[in-house]
């Protein structure tokens, strides 16, 4: 990923949070033959660090659980807040006119090796802590308990977990750090006040903390 200096985030917690809040990632693999995509949500099981693991599921259908190679790296893409920036938010383009239209986003590339199991309580507990992570924002949580045990059993018995081993963390944060002052200041007025969707609320606090230090969503 291209990432200039003033871009790069290496803060752990706001990369952890991101993974946190988007957790649907970019699974990136290479077969002998073809480099393959999956969409898949992720958890983080402790800090964000090398040797951390993210854990998952797919389907047993899905072969990527077989043509990985647990050997090599594969890659997770998480994206977070993205937003159009017009230049007619920059101060500066009263005094100057030479500004254009860019793109602000965050991202947060995690390299690392995908292991595959038909470990019947691991994939009982990922889904559990899956779920739970997901429902506990929710006046009514849902919980395996609800389904009937067979059920549960034939769900569990039809997909395959995953393990993904941290070797590499990468994250860029494009948030108009290397705009002036008084330009990232328009930038985030100009979101709060647009707020066509939430990751324009999200990316005018982002663009706030500037190097996305603290809490971010």
């Amino acid at each position: 990923m291209y990432n200039p200096k003033h871009f790069e985030q290496h803060d752990a917690g706001a990369i952890a949070e991101l993974i946190e809040n988007f957790p649907l990632a970019a699974l990136v693999t290479r077969t002998d033959d073809q480099i393959v995509a999956n969409h898949i949500p992720f958890l983080l099981e402790s800090g964000m660090a090398i040797g951390s693991k993210l854990i998952g599921h797919v389907a047993r259908a899905n072969p990527v659980w077989q043509d990985t190679d647990p050997t090599a790296d594969s890659l997770l893409i998480f994206q977070g807040p993205s937003a159009y920036i017009t230049p007619n938010w920059y101060p500066s383009k009263k005094e100057t006119h030479l500004v254009v239209p860019t793109y602000n986003y965050a991202m947060v590339h995690v390299y690392g090796h995908l292991h595959a199991s038909h470990d019947e309580p691991l994939k009982r507990r990922i889904v559990a802590d899956l779920t739970g992570t997901m429902e506990d924002r929710r006046a009514s949580p849902w919980r395996m308990s609800d389904a009937p045990a067979d059920y549960i059993e034939k769900m569990l018995s039809a997909i395959v977990a995953v393990e993904f081993t941290i070797t590499r963390i990468e994250a860029k944060w494009k948030v108009s750090q290397n705009r002036p002052v008084s330009d990232r200041e328009g930038v985030e007025n100009g979101l709060a006040q647009q707020a066509l969707s939430e990751d324009d609320q999200r990316m005018a606090r982002m663009v706030k903390a500037g190097t996305g230090v603290g809490k971010q969503t």
